[in-house]
């Protein structure tokens, strides 16, 4: 086998010369994603160095990850509390609306210099000139324009969820540069305790030597596994963004087809769009059968509109906080008003696709989703493509 899980954790020990793996497993989890890659991921000789590249690193990084949780038992011994999750479809507004919640100064993010090197631990006196924000940039900028105008990205923006639970090799991510199929069938049936395990350590490596008043995290993801955050997190809080599937589905199909032809693979767009569709209506089916199943967490969630963020996001920001008892002050308002002015959309370019090109419809999209339409109130924009 030109890929597995046993010679990549040798590696990674003789590498970081460290064995400390921390508690929550992954060996399975790694396995899998190794076999599926073989059979299904593109494998010609160059992919496969670079993706045994990208899983060594990764587990390199979870070594002094853990090796640092090890020297410094303040980590360990860090309270998260009551964390924020924007969760929604991807596409929804979660990642500007995320950036904006997390620019309050009172606000804690994984910021995406922090993911990329965790090791050691951030520190506040050197929170905006440590040097791997500097490298962190350089990577990002090295990242197609195209890409970049399809998703905002920067080294002091947040980060995804899904990039912490890379470390224990359950992230939608691997599966949204390649294709994976049994890799990601896998993923969206299997147990998330592990998954959550490393992002709370993560959060508790981020947190011990730079605090803030609360966590602000994000990941479309979740909507798979609500039933896990909340066994991790049972006093979390969740911003629910909702937007037209119409505008949405095209748009992720379009992204990820991207991200796939970026590592050498062919695309079948038609057959792109219909599985990534499916694959997010079984997570938002999944999401409304978990809050009629637990009417009791009702007030944990507050729905928003993706047209209301566009129109006003800072009134948003305010049904958010009203929900949730927090109250804006002038320098939360300014820090926001500073990143909306900052981040103004397309400002990496636009992101040209249409829905035709991944055989999906309008129509046929509102009939998918029309439980997800009627339950929600989702304004249908009726915008082209």
């Amino acid at each position: 086998m030109p890929l597995g899980a046993e010679e990549l954790v040798a590696r990674a020990q003789e590498h970081a010369k460290l064995d400390g793996w921390g508690e929550p497993p992954f060996r399975d989890a790694l396995d899998i994603l190794c076999r599926s890659f073989v059979a299904e991921g593109g494998a010609t000789p160059e992919q496969t160095a670079i993706f045994k590249a990208q899983l060594l690193a990764l587990l390199v990084k979870r070594l002094r990850f853990y090796a640092d949780r090890a020297t410094h038992p303040e980590i360990a011994a860090q309270r998260i509390e009551m964390p924020l999750f924007v969760i929604g479809f991807p596409r929804s507004g979660t990642t500007i609306l995320h950036a904006l919640l997390a620019s309050d100064p009172r606000a804690r993010s994984p910021l995406s210099w922090e993911l990329a090197e965790p090791s050691p631990p951030p520190r506040s006196d050197t929170f905006t000139s440590d040097p791997r924000i500097a490298r962190q940039q350089a990577a990002i900028e090295m990242l197609p324009a195209t890409f970049r105008a399809m998703h905002a990205m920067g080294a002091t923006l947040p980060d995804e969820c899904n990039a912490i639970m890379q470390l224990a090799f359950r992230s939608l991510n691997f599966a949204a540069s390649r294709p994976l199929p049994s890799y990601q069938g896998w993923l969206l049936e299997t147990d998330m305790a592990p998954a959550f395990s490393v992002h709370r350590h993560m959060l508790q490596h981020l947190q011990a030597f730079a605090p803030r008043d609360n966590w602000v995290l994000k990941a479309p993801p979740h909507l798979f596994h609500l039933d896990a955050l909340f066994a991790a997190y049972p006093d979390a809080r969740i911003v629910f963004t909702h937007r037209d599937p119409a505008s949405i589905m095209a748009s992720n199909a379009s992204l990820i087809s991207f991200l796939h032809e970026m590592t050498g693979n062919a695309v079948d767009k038609k057959k792109l769009g219909s599985d990534e569709t499916a694959k997010w209506k079984l997570g938002m089916d999944r999401t409304m059968r978990f809050r009629d199943a637990h009417p009791q967490l009702a007030d944990r969630f507050v729905d928003v509109q993706y047209a209301d963020l566009i129109r006003d996001p800072l009134a948003l920001v305010e049904v958010v906080y009203d929900h949730f008892g927090f109250a804006t002050d002038a320098d939360a308002i300014s820090a926001m008003k500073g990143f909306i002015a900052a981040n103004r959309q397309g400002k990496h370019g636009a992101h040209h696709y249409t829905a035709e090109e991944f055989g999906l419809s309008r129509a046929g999209l509102y009939e998918s989703f029309a439980d997800y339409i009627e339950r929600y109130s989702v304004a249908l924009a009726g915008e082209a493509g």
